[in-house]
């Protein structure tokens, strides 16, 4: 077929099938301007392949076929537009949730070496050795000539005094202080020896 009398030819298929083609898209996709984009890269894709456009049931089959498919592309296309988008949301607010919980631990982690420096000088040395350097109750009784007694008694008031900072501290943000408390002071204070 030359091709003056194959556009020719392929007029008559769009006006013949154009509105069955569109009624079967429109179903599926549900948004003319799609849907009309897809009907023209459809014929025009008729213009550029070799098809034997002789035959009018072939012709029919051949256009549904390539429009399902099409359909089938756009979906594709569209669930990956929105996985990405997805993800992308997803990223922004961990990163935002990340930033908030650092910025929050550093805070808490300050408002806890405040209230440390404030303890009297022998807590405080007792309570850094067990902290800072890792030593047991008994190591820490032995390097300061106390009782293992006194060691206990000491970390404990310390204990107190800085979960109660805390606790005073996230009085404002519960849920978010909440659980940033309870990950510093495991981290920080919690662990006894």
């Amino acid at each position: 077929m030359k091709q003056q009398a194959k556009k020719q030819y392929i007029t008559n298929v769009y006006n013949k099938f154009w509105k069955e083609l569109y009624l079967v898209a429109f179903r599926r996709l549900g948004d003319e301007a799609q849907v009309e984009d897809i009907l023209q890269d459809l014929f025009l894709s008729l213009l550029e392949g070799q098809y034997d456009l002789e035959n009018e049931n072939a012709v029919r089959a051949l256009l549904h076929t390539r429009l399902k498919s099409r359909i089938i592309d756009f979906f594709r296309k569209e669930l990956l537009k929105m996985n990405f988008e997805s993800q992308e949301t997803s990223r922004t607010e961990a990163d935002s949730l990340s930033s908030d919980h650092r910025l929050m631990t550093r805070e808490l982690e300050s408002v806890v070496m405040q209230e440390i420096n404030k303890l009297p000088e022998r807590m405080k040395e007792i309570f850094l050795l067990s902290r800072e350097e890792m030593l047991t109750n008994e190591e820490i009784a032995s390097r300061l000539n106390i009782s293992g007694k006194t060691v206990r008694n000491q970390l404990s008031t310390a204990l107190n005094r800085i979960r109660l900072t805390v606790r005073t501290y996230s009085t404002g943000e519960p849920e978010l202080a909440s659980v940033t408390i309870i990950i510093t002071l495991a981290t920080l204070l919690l662990s006894d020896r």
